[in-house]
C-alpha cells in the first residue's frame, strides 16, 4: 500500500395493458454536422410482475413530454439543434494530454425504451384489490429482514442483520398513483423509488408505517430498543407517504432518504393520526450513526431521538425539528419560525446546530421516472441552482433536463460465474455505451471490473440502482475515472468495492494509475492541474458509497486511497468511504470478538456473533479522500478508519458542511499516532478553507493510542509553509477554518488529546464531545 501525505505548495394479478409507441433513434453525431435519423422498433417485454403488450411504430424523439423539456443528445452537449454547426470543446480548452473529454465521437440513440430490466428490478402498480396489494407485499418481502419471535415481545419485532453483506442488490420502483395499505421494510441493498416526475405523484396512504426502516437486533441487543449502528446500504427515494404512525427511518451511513414528502393524513383523519407526516429517524435509545435526509418537505415533526450526527439538506420542516444528540446540520433548509434550531456550538454541553441558511450551490440527484404514456421512461437530470434557487426542496422537477431513454443504456452485470470472464465483459459493455455518449444506468447487481470506466463526454450521467456496486480492477485501476475537461458529469447511487490487488498487474498497459497510486475512483488526473471545471455546471457525486473489504471474507482486498479529486468546481452529496471496522466471516468461521464468548472471563471487547472484526494489517488504505482541486463543495461526507490521515485536502476554497470520521480501531500508536495522522487535514499551502460541523471519534480497541490533535490545518505564520506533521507545534493560532468542530471518544482505549491545532480538551470520557470555540486561542 502506497502512503499518501498532503501536498505541497508546488504540487400484480395478471393484467393486459395496451400501451403507446416504443420509439427509439439513431443519431449520429459528428465533427460539423448532426444528423438525425429516426427508426421504428417493435418489442413485447415482461416488466417486473406484470405482462405488458407494446404497440410498435414510428414517432419523433421528443412525445410524451412532462414538465420540463425532453432534450435530445445535442441540447444534452449545449448544442444548438438548428445550427448543426461546430461542437466546440469542454470548458476549459485542451491540454497536451491524450485524456480530454470527447467532443468528436459519434453518439447512437438506439435504445429501447421501455428497456429490458432485469429480475432484481421489480415494477409495481397501485393494487386495485387485496390480492393485488398482497402479491406486491409478498415480492417485497423477499428482499426485506423482518422475523417476528415470541408474542411475548409483542409489539415488538427484532430484525436480522444476515443480509448485510448479501451479494443481492433489488430496485423497487412504483409507478405514479395510490398505494393503499402497503407497510414494507425497506431491506439491506434495497432502493424504493418512484417513478413519477413529482414527488408526490406516488403515494402510500392508508397505511400505518408505509415504507420503514427499523432498528435490529431489538432481542439480541440492547432489548427492547435493539439499534442501528449497522443499518447501511438502502435508499428511499421518491414518494409522497401519509402513514398513519409516521415515517421511521432508524438508520445510520449510506442509507439516505431524499426527494420525500411525509405528509399529514389527508383522509378520515382521527385522533389515532397525531403521527401522521412526523420523521422519527431514531427509535427509543437505540444507538443510531446517521444519516442524510435531502430535497424533502415534513408536514410534522422531525425527530432525530438519539442520532450522533445528522445532515438535513434542503428539507421544508413544517414542524420542529428536535432530539439530536452531538450534531445536526442543516443546509439550504426552511421553515416557520423556530422549527429549524438555532446556531449553537456546542460549547454549553448540548449538542452543536449547524445552519448553513444559502449554499454556495445545489444539485438534487438524478432519477428516472415514467412518461405520461405509462410505458417509456426517461432520465431526469437536474439542474445546478444558486442563491435563492439553492433554498428549500424542489419536489416538482419543473427545471429538471428530461432524457428519453432511448439514448440510456440500461446494463445488468455479466451472468458468468469466472469472476475474471465476467470482469472482462462488464468493463467491456460499460465502455461501449460510454464511448457511444449515452448515459449509463445500472441496474442492480454487482459488476466486477477488469478495466476502469472512463467517462468522457460532458453532463454524462452514470446512475446506479438498487445499490449497484462496481467492484475494482485488481491492477489497482479505479472503478471509475472521469476524465478531465469534463464538466456536468453526474456519478451517482453506486458502491464502489476494493478487490484483491494482483501484484503482476502493476505494471500492466491496462492499468489506469498515472503516478502508480490505487484507488476505487478517479475525477481528472492527477497530472493535470488546470482542469478548472465549471463554476455554472459543476460535475457532481450523488450517493457514492465505497468500501474496502466487507462482503469478500478476503482481508487482503486493499487500495491506497479510495476516493480522489483532482479537478475543480466539483459538488459531492452524500458520501462515505469505509474502510470496513468488519467483514463478513469465512464459511465455518466464528467471530473473533464474539457478543457473547464462550469464555465468561474474556476480556476482549464484546462486539458482534455476525461478523469478523479486522485486525492490524487487513483490508489496507490510507487515506479515505484527497482532494487537489478548487472550489470543490461536499454536503455529507463521512470517512472512516483508513490507516493514515483520513482526509487530505489540497485545494483552494473547499466547502465541506458535515464530517463525520472514525480513526482506525486497530492500528497501533507507532504506526498512527507517533506519526500524527489525524482525522481531517488542511495541506499548509491552503489559504481558504470552509470546513462545519466536523466531527471526529475514536475507539483503537487492540492497543493505546494517543492522537495529539484531530484536525490540522494551516494557521496565520504557517500558511504557505511546509509543515512536518510530526514535529508542528501545537500552540498558537486560531480555529478560522474549522466551525462547529468536536472529538469524542466512544470506547476502549487511547485517546484524542485536543480538537483543532492542538485546542480544545482531552476526549477520554466515553460518549462526551469535546468542542473547541472558534476563532480563540483556547476554551472557555
Amino acid at each position: 500500500m502506497m502512503s499518501v501525505e498532503p501536498a505541497n505548495e508546488n504540487n400484480s394479478s395478471s393484467r393486459h395493458i395496451c400501451m403507446l409507441p416504443l420509439h427509439s433513434q439513431n443519431c449520429l453525431r459528428q465533427t460539423k454536422k448532426i444528423v438525425l435519423r429516426p427508426m421504428g422498433l417493435a418489442s413485447i417485454i415482461l416488466i417486473g410482475v406484470f405482462t405488458t403488450v407494446i404497440v410498435a411504430s414510428s414517432s419523433p424523439l421528443q412525445t410524451g413530454r412532462r414538465e420540463g423539456q425532453d432534450r435530445s443528445v445535442l441540447n444534452r452537449l449545449n448544442i444548438n439543434p438548428e445550427d448543426y454547426t461546430e461542437i466546440g470543446l469542454a470548458e476549459g480548452g485542451v491540454s497536451d494530454t491524450k485524456e480530454m473529454a470527447q467532443t468528436t465521437d459519434s453518439i447512437k440513440c438506439d435504445e429501447p425504451n421501455p428497456p429490458i430490466w432485469p429480475s432484481s428490478v421489480k415494477i409495481f402498480y397501485p393494487p386495485q384489490n387485496d390480492d393485488e396489494k398482497q402479491h406486491i407485499l409478498s415480492i417485497i418481502q423477499q428482499t426485506s429482514d423482518p422475523i417476528s419471535y415470541d408474542n411475548s415481545t409483542a409489539p415488538y419485532e427484532t430484525y436480522t442483520s444476515k443480509r448485510h453483506f448479501t451479494n443481492e442488490r433489488h430496485a423497487l420502483l412504483f409507478h405514479p398513483g395510490v398505494y393503499h395499505g402497503l407497510d414494507f421494510e425497506i431491506g439491506y441493498y434495497v432502493q424504493a423509488l418512484g417513478l413519477g416526475a413529482k414527488a408526490g405523484d406516488v403515494v402510500f396512504a392508508d397505511c400505518d408505517k408505509g415504507p420503514f426502516v427499523p432498528s435490529l437486533e431489538r432481542i439480541s441487543v440492547r432489548p427492547p430498543w435493539g439499534l442501528g449502528l449497522d443499518t447501511f446500504w438502502r435508499v428511499g427515494e421518491n414518494f409522497k407517504t401519509e402513514a398513519r404512525e409516521g415515517m421511521h427511518w432508524v438508520v445510520s451511513q449510506a442509507a439516505p432518504l431524499r426527494r420525500v414528502h411525509i405528509a399529514k393524513k389527508k383522509t378520515n383523519p382521527t385522533e389515532d393520526d397525531d403521527k401522521s407526516g412526523s420523521l422519527f429517524l431514531g427509535f427509543g435509545d437505540a444507538y443510531v450513526s446517521g444519516g442524510v435526509l435531502a430535497n424533502a418537505i415534513v408536514d410534522g415533526t422531525t425527530d432525530f431521538v438519539g442520532q450522533q450526527q445528522w445532515i438535513s439538506r434542503n428539507v421544508d420542516f413544517r414542524g420542529p425539528a428536535v432530539g439530536g444528540a452531538w450534531s445536526l446540520v442543516f443546509v439550504g433548509c426552511t421553515g416557520d419560525q423556530g422549527n429549524i434550531p438555532e446556531s449553537s456550538d456546542g460549547l454549553d454541553g448540548r449538542k452543536s446546530v449547524t445552519v448553513d441558511e444559502r449554499p454556495n450551490v445545489r444539485v438534487e440527484k438524478p432519477y428516472i421516472a415514467v412518461k405520461d404514456d405509462g410505458i417509456s421512461f426517461v432520465l431526469r437530470v437536474p439542474a445546478p441552482t444558486y442563491g435563492e434557487d439553492a433554498i428549500g426542496p424542489d419536489l416538482d422537477g419543473a427545471k429538471d433536463d428530461v432524457r428519453d431513454f432511448s439514448h440510456v443504456k440500461v446494463v445488468t452485470p455479466s451472468d458468468e460465474e469466472d469472476t475474471v470472464v465476467a470482469a472482462v465483459q462488464n468493463s467491456a459493455s460499460l465502455q461501449e455505451a460510454l464511448d457511444q455518449g449515452k448515459d449509463l444506468v445500472l441496474s442492480p447487481g454487482i459488476y466486477p471490473l477488469k478495466t476502469s470506466l472512463k467517462v468522457k463526454y460532458p453532463n454524462q450521467v452514470v446512475l446506479g440502482l438498487g445499490l449497484a456496486t462496481l467492484v475494482a480492477p485488481t491492477d489497482g485501476s479505479p472503478c471509475i475515472r472521469v476524465l478531465p475537461y469534463t464538466p456536468g458529469v453526474r456519478i451517482a447511487g453506486i458502491m464502489l468495492e476494493a478487490s484483491k490487488q494482483d501484484v503482476q498487474q502493476n505494471y500492466s498497459d491496462e492499468r489506469d494509475c498515472p503516478d502508480g497510486i490505487a484507488s476505487l475512483l478517479e475525477w481528472g488526473n492527477p497530472n493535470i492541474n488546470d482542469d478548472r471545471g465549471s463554476s455554472t455546471n459543476p460535475g457532481v457525486l450523488t450517493d457514492i458509497f465505497a468500501r474496502v473489504g466487507g462482503s469478500n471474507p478476503d482481508r487482503t482486498v486493499s487500495t491506497d486511497v479510495i476516493m480522489r479529486i483532482h479537478s475543480s468546481n466539483v459538488v459531492g452529496d452524500n458520501l462515505w468511504l469505509w474502510r470496513a471496522d468488519h467483514v463478513n466471516l469465512q464459511p465455518g468461521e466464528t467471530a473473533n470478538y464474539p457478543l457473547n464468548p464462550s469464555d465468561e472471563a474474556s476480556k476482549l471487547p464484546r462486539v458482534s456473533d455476525h461478523y469478523y472484526q479486522v485486525m492490524k494489517d487487513e483490508c489496507k488504505v490510507a487515506t479515505g479522500l484527497i482532494v487537489n482541486g478548487d472550489d470543490v463543495t461536499i454536503h455529507g461526507l463521512a470517512v472512516e478508519h483508513t490507516e493514515e490521515h483520513l482526509t487530505i485536502w489540497n485545494g483552494e476554497r473547499g466547502n465541506v458542511r458535515f464530517y463525520q470520521s472514525e480513526l482506525p480501531y486497530d492500528v497501533s500508536h507507532a504506526s498512527f499516532g507517533a506519526k500524527g495522522y489525524t482525522g481531517y487535514m488542511v495541506a499548509s499551502h491552503v489559504k481558504d478553507h470552509d470546513a462545519q460541523a466536523v466531527g471526529v471519534y475514536s475507539n483503537f480497541r487492540d492497543y493505546i493510542v494517543t492522537v495529539d490533535t484531530a484536525i490540522r490545518h494551516p494557521i496565520e505564520e504557517t500558511k504557505g509553509k511546509e509543515i512536518n506533521v510530526e514535529e508542528a507545534p501545537l500552540s498558537g493560532g486560531k480555529s478560522d477554518m474549522v466551525k462547529d468542530a468536536f472529538v469524542v471518544h466512544l470506547d476502549n482505549f487511547g485517546r484524542i488529546m485536543s480538537v483543532v491545532n492542538g485546542k480544545g480538551g482531552e476526549a477520554s470520557e466515553q460518549g462526551k464531545p469535546v468542542r473547541v470555540a472558534v476563532g480563540v486561542d483556547s476554551l472557555n
